[in-house]
């Protein structure tokens, strides 16, 4: 029990030495040194001069013949500043620096007394075990002669608390009423007690002076928790140095649940963000590394604990942007409370706002070993909610979907079913927002969403899912639900991409015949996002925006050919029409005969009821409104290019059965009739 009292005081003098180091050597104490180091020679000639007989030539007036002589006055202000030098290095944990500096300086006196208290610092030359080969019992009454010898030379300098050479030889010796004056911030206040306590613990383990004569020259506490207590009567008890005394104390005694009850009452009125807040900062961290670290250390949770992560966790969240805190808000919130973790991780994804980020935290809880598709499909959850009632922008979900896609195969149909959803809300809500549709198109093609789901199934990797149909997240490996769920998501998003594909075909052909069409240019964003008008050696033959650089083209020929037109002109732009007319008609045949889009493929593979009417519902809206513009422009279109019976056999072809509501199906019919096409 003995030498660990001496291990924790020594840690806590240890502690205090490095951090008073840090301070001094930002004030310049690094400067002092080299500036006294840069003297020496000076200094040399100096006392060389001062030493000579009186007469000889250009001896100064108060030489001496006696070695001990005070000197000039200049060497006796060089002194006293070289001392509190001394005194600094000894305060920061230097003291063989000290005397080697002294030394240097043929200041041989203290330089001794320095390099014996740098010895007391020495493990090999303080052994607390005493054997013939370390001659410890010898070392112990030489060091307890050498503290008496010390305070002898102290009583007779009889010094004042200003004077550098008596400050320094009671740090040497350890005498707390002038070092503790001197001591100007909590931090030196601490290393003035726990170097007395330190020597003073090492003493009464030797048993070289008795504890009357130990207790006369340390008459101080000699533990770490009444160093404290000493210290708290003196300051304010929430100062850094103070907390990080009390964490010490706690921690090298293993009072942990001291430790998260001092950090509760600490902490427990932080307010993220808040500019009047009084916690301090550093000790928001501290503590909650140390519970953290604890509680993975095998600790048992307790209330106070749990209040200290969860603020602490609530912070780590508040500070946005800090790409390194997005990787230990993962790891930390391996310790939040169970009940909690989930929604306090999902309130921590919604803060994340880039890839690079993204794909951190992402990282980050997968080495945690938390759940992260169960935490993205969480998240999606509460985005859907939102929208529902109005609170989240459509911007807000298509950043929230980039989740579901950096979570690889395990969220792969979530991240496609939640493509489709955004791809659905979009055409129903702002129909000539084409833009944002390829967007998250693209988005989708770019993680190659279809390919990583087949990939999926043939490794009987278990995927979730996010239809609302009450079934669960997780997909039973290999499922016959699961292949459905994952066969519905992919033929949904060909039908969604066909709509586009189709669309542009139609536009590129109305603005090449000169029809009026409802439509958004293409802006020279997203012009420059796909490549241009001609397709790039490194893009696929069948990339999907194939379609959307022949309507590209046919933009920019509309706004710079519209005065030049001419007979050629006319004739290879009619050429062109009637290619693009044969090519879109067999796209359009498949389309309104349900390819990839019969209504059945969005049911729940389920008996009872209908868990999937809202969805079906919006593919219904979303025919209902391209399918009728298609018609109307490609009947158009037909009639133009006098091929009115080529597109009266399609026509024909569905009896009646365009999949959209009969009120629309009557609009179409009445344009027939407009354009001189016979429908039976």
């Amino acid at each position: 029990m003995q030498a660990k009292t001496i291990y924790i005081i020594q840690a806590l003098l240890l502690w205090s030495e490095k951090a008073i180091s840090e301070q001094q050597y930002e004030k310049g104490l690094g400067d002092k040194v080299r500036k006294l180091e840069s003297t020496k020679s000076s200094r040399y000639n100096s006392m060389m001069a001062l030493k000579r007989p009186t007469f000889t030539a250009g001896a100064p007036k108060d030489a001496s013949l006696d070695p001990d002589a005070p000197g000039t006055k200049e060497d006796r202000e060089f002194e006293q500043g070289a001392m509190n030098v001394f005194f600094q290095l000894v305060r920061s944990g230097e003291s063989a620096k000290a005397a080697n500096l002294a030394l240097d300086l043929g200041m041989s006196s203290i330089g001794a007394q320095l390099q014996l208290h740098a010895m007391l610092r020495n493990p090999l030359d303080v052994p607390l075990e005493v054997t013939k080969k370390n001659f410890g019992e010898h070392k112990r009454v030489r060091r307890a002669k050498y503290f008496m010898m010390i305070q002898k030379l102290i009583d007779e300098s009889k010094g004042s608390e200003d004077d550098p050479y008596w400050i320094l030889l009671s740090a040497i010796r350890g005498n707390i009423s002038p070092t503790l004056n001197a001591g100007k911030t909590a931090i030196e206040k601490v290393w003035a007690y726990a170097n007395s306590a330190f020597l003073a613990r090492l003493l009464v383990a030797e048993g070289a002076i008795d504890q009357e004569k130990i207790t006369t020259l340390f008459n101080i506490p000699i533990t770490s928790k009444s160093i404290l207590e000493e210290i708290r009567s003196e300051t304010d008890r929430t100062k850094d140095v103070l907390i990080l005394l009390r964490v010490v104390d706690d921690m090298l005694n293993d009072d942990i649940q001291d430790l998260y009850k001092f950090a509760n009452e600490v902490t427990g009125e932080y307010y993220p963000n808040d500019k009047n807040c009084e916690v301090n900062m550093l000790a928001l961290d501290i503590f909650f590394h140390l519970v953290a670290v604890s509680y993975a250390s095998g600790f048992e949770p307790n209330d106070d604990g749990n209040a200290v992560i969860v603020l602490g966790f609530d912070d780590l969240r508040a500070r946005a942007g800090i790409t390194s805190h997005k990787r230990m808000a993962a790891f930390y919130s391996r310790f939040l409370p169970e009940d909690m973790k989930l929604q306090e991780i999902v309130e921590t994804m919604k803060m994340v706002n880039s890839e690079n980020e993204r794909q951190i935290f992402y990282e980050s809880l997968k080495q945690s070993e938390i759940d992260f598709g169960r935490c993205a499909c969480t998240l999606i959850e509460q985005v859907r909610k939102e929208d529902e009632s109005g609170v989240a922008s459509l911007e807000t979900q298509i950043d929230h979907w980039n989740w579901l896609l950096v979570g690889g195969e395990e969220t792969a149909l979530a991240a496609l079913e939640e493509c489709n959803r955004l791809i659905r809300k979009t055409m129903l809500v702002s129909p000539n927002d084409e833009s944002t549709v390829r967007r998250i198109i693209r988005r989708a093609l770019k993680f190659d969403l279809p390919k990583m789901l087949s990939e999926a199934i043939v490794k009987d990797t278990t995927v979730l899912s996010l239809i609302q149909d009450g079934t669960l997240y997780e997909q039973e490996k290999g499922s016959q639900m699961a292949i459905e769920k994952v066969e519905h998501a992919a033929l949904e998003f060909h039908g969604l991409c066909t709509i586009v594909d189709v669309s542009n075909f139609i536009i590129t052909i109305a603005l090449k015949l000169g029809l009026m069409v409802k439509y958004a240019p293409i802006t020279d964003e997203e012009l420059a996002i796909i490549g241009g008008f001609k397709r790039l050696d490194n893009v696929k033959a069948t990339d999907f925006e194939a379609s959307l650089r022949l309507r590209a083209r046919a933009e920019q020929t509309l706004r710079e050919d519209t005065l030049k037109k001419n007979v050629v002109d006319h004739n290879t732009r009619y050429g062109m029409v009637v290619q693009h007319f044969d090519t879109v008609l067999p796209i359009f045949r498949g389309l309104i005969n349900n390819i990839g889009l019969r209504s059945e493929y969005f049911l729940s593979p389920r008996a009872n009821g209908d868990p999937m009417r809202n969805h079906r519902k919006e593919i219904q809206g979303i025919r209902n409104y391209f399918f009728t513009q298609f018609f109307i422009t490609l009947s158009e279109v037909a009639s133009k290019l006098k091929k009115s019976l080529q597109f009266h056999e399609v026509i024909t072809s569905f009896k009646d059965d365009f999949g959209i509501d009969q009120k629309y199906v009557n609009d179409i019919k009445q344009i027939y009739a407009q354009v001189n096409i016979r429908v039976e």
